[in-house]
């Protein structure tokens, strides 16, 4: 027996539903990787463009550097303003982004929430064909049986075992997600404090 047959039996004996399951696995891993690339890579500029807006330059001079501007839109284009509605831009932008990245959680949690039902849906029809074996007049009736069984726990077992990472995944998320709204609060202050300084 070689290396690629004892997988390529396990795949067969849990039958068609592991195709689905593992796009599942798929888009649970893809989705958690961008989200958490993405929320890594926007805590560092919002951190980043914070503790350069709290620099000890005249107030209404503060600006944000040339090299964070086009990774920083939200602010800058808040920062461009020279009226009251520079906060309500940073809002407006700072909501766009949260909303995208709200929209990636969702479609991970709904995937992860998928999985262990596919399992489900898998120890239902290994059970049927269980019984259809145990129905059955032929003489085939043990092997039958435990294609039933075997595909009934094998879908119940990639279920689970697909969905327990999408659950700490998700975990993980929300800290990050926790720790990128600080970042914002702590940018839409600086905003806001160089907005009245600027109108003073």
């Amino acid at each position: 027996m070689t290396w690629l047959e004892a997988p390529l039996n396990y795949w067969r004996s849990g039958g068609i539903l592991l195709a689905p399951l593992s796009m599942v696995c798929f888009g649970i891993w893809f989705y958690f990787l961008r989200s958490r690339i993405h929320l890594m890579k926007e805590t560092a500029l919002a951190t980043a463009a914070a503790s350069a807006l709290a620099d000890d330059a005249a107030p209404a001079a503060r600006s944000l550097p040339q090299n964070l501007q086009p990774l920083c839109p939200y602010v800058a284009r808040a920062l461009a303003e020279d009226t009251p509605s520079a906060v309500q831009v940073f809002d407006e932008e700072s909501a766009r982004l949260v909303a995208g990245m709200r929209r990636d959680a969702g479609v991970l949690k709904a995937l992860t929430i998928v999985a262990p039902l596919l399992g489900l849906l898998g120890t239902v029809v290994g059970m049927m064909a269980t019984f259809d074996a145990v129905a059955g007049s032929d003489g085939d009736t043990a092997r039958r049986v435990a294609d039933g069984v075997s595909r009934a726990l094998i879908t119940t077992q990639v279920g689970l075992v697909i969905a327990i990472p999408g659950v700490f995944g998700q975990m993980h998320l929300r800290r990050l997600q926790r720790r990128f709204q600080v970042q914002l609060e702590s940018l839409r202050l600086h905003v806001f404090e160089i907005t009245v300084e600027r109108l003073a």
